[in-house]
């Protein structure tokens, strides 16, 4: 025999309730909303004047303690601190020199607990620094000031609320919740089985409830005769909606995956599967832009397989390939994730790395080259060795950079100057800027 847990009890909430909830609901948030940005905004201004008080304390004092500091007075600067502190809400300031040490410190610093700012400033000589100043403000004071109009603020809303919602509560009941109830209760029977309107609404006024019950009457009677005439309908609109969806899915899925292989054939290399040069330029003209912006500093590397000319004439351009293939892997594997790394065409390969300065990007292309020359590609049962020459560039290191064909043609006649110079090498432009050293047509050799 099973035993049925007993069903709990359902709190109901009638419409006055409802009505008296939603009042308070929105006179809390509006009222609560309006106080308090009011709030925030006498926070922000007692804030402002704080920190701008505190900033012009910090800054007078430091030009009153120029003279004593370079002229090491640590009576005087004791004396001023002494006097600073002495001030409303200034509980502690300390000067430092130039090296760091402290020439003199009053006042005591308030506890984890207590709210303060903190304010420095560069104590100056003719426009040489010769020190520093830091000053904590106690803002105890402020913040009390702030609570007080936090508590007064909360008591007003309280009785506004109290008062509307009462008011409002009251004129509600009569002219929403009576009409409300009438309907309600002649719509207690519902709909039946058969989807046939069961009862009448019988409510006699002139208001907008009153024409709202003649016109659902009305509409409950066309609405009867027209459900048997779509009923028989139904159920062949569902299935040719299936159908239609299913169809609509399948297509949807197909065509994203079209788009996506089309995307990706247009911004990568076919061959070994890095970005191409059409889109690399893209990335390279963006990256210059921001950089110029921000000021920040990028490098390029421009790598150039030696003799790869050799490795097609010698064991075929599949042979070419899978060396292109494998050193585009482990270009993938040497390089950092932030850097953009490309093949522009034929045994040259490019990486844009973001935010490298010289020294650092020379360190990544050696350590590039030394991981080529020892990289060993396995061609038919051959192993070949091949070696990398590496032309680096900088911006903004070596002058201002104006577009991205120049920043790479930096990088590429410090390339050129690799291979001339014995390949199997990196050159930085900033090491070959002057020398006259010019990029030529063409470079061709052979697999060592």
């Amino acid at each position: 025999m099973s035993m049925t847990s007993p069903e709990r009890p359902r709190i109901r909430v009638g419409i006055r309730q409802k009505v008296l909830l939603v009042l308070v609901g929105v006179l809390i948030v509006a009222v609560g909303t309006t106080s308090w940005l009011n709030l925030r905004q006498q926070e922000r201004d007692i804030l402002k004047e704080t920190r701008q008080h505190g900033e012009d304390v910090v800054r007078f004092v430091s030009q009153s303690l120029a003279y004593s500091v370079i002229g090491y007075d640590y009576h005087s600067i004791q004396l001023l601190l002494d006097e600073v502190v002495k001030s409303q809400d200034i509980v502690h300031a300390t000067v430092t020199n130039a090296k760091g040490r402290v020439m003199a410190e009053a006042g005591q610093i308030p506890e984890n607990s207590a709210p303060s700012n903190s304010f420095s400033h560069v104590i100056e000589l003719d426009d040489k620094p010769i020190g520093s100043l830091s000053v904590i403000l106690d803002n105890r004071r402020i913040v009390s000031k702030l609570e007080e109009q936090k508590r007064s603020m909360v008591i007003r809303e309280v009785l506004l609320i109290l008062l509307i919602a009462v008011g409002e509560y009251l004129a509600l009941s009569y002219i929403i919740v009576r009409p409300v109830r009438i309907i309600s209760t002649s719509l207690s029977n519902g709909v039946g089985p058969d989807g046939q309107a069961n009862d009448r609404i019988d409510l006699d006024s002139n208001d907008e409830f009153g024409r709202l019950a003649r016109q659902f009457n009305d509409l409950s009677v066309r609405l009867n005769e027209a459900n048997v005439r779509l009923h028989s309908k139904v159920q062949v609109a569902d299935q040719e909606l299936l159908d239609s969806n299913r169809q609509l899915s399948d297509q949807s899925e197909e065509l994203q995956r079209i788009n996506d292989e089309l995307k990706r054939m247009t911004v990568t290399d076919a061959l070994t599967g890095l970005y191409n040069r059409r889109y690399f330029e893209e990335l390279m003209e963006n990256e210059l832009a921001l950089s110029m912006r921000h000021g920040e500093t990028n490098s390029m590397l421009v790598v150039d397989l030696d003799h790869f000319k050799t490795v097609n004439d010698t064991y075929g351009h599949r042979a070419g390939d899978i060396v292109l293939q494998s050193v585009a892997i482990l270009l993938g594997s040497e390089m950092r994730r932030t850097d953009i790394i490309c093949r522009v065409g034929g045994e040259e390969f490019v990486a844009l790395c973001r935010r490298v300065d010289r020294q650092e990007a020379i360190r990544l292309a050696e350590k590039l080259r030394a991981s080529i020359e020892t990289h060993e590609v396995e061609v038919d049962f051959r192993r070949l060795h091949i070696t990398a020459s590496i032309g680096v560039a900088t911006m903004p290191d070596g002058g201002e950079v104006s577009s991205g064909e120049e920043f790479f043609r930096r990088a590429d006649t410090a390339l050129y100057f690799s291979k001339k110079n014995g390949r199997n090498r990196v050159t930085h432009f900033a090491d070959v800027r002057g020398r006259g050293v010019k990029r030529p047509k063409a470079d061709s050799g052979g697999v060592r």
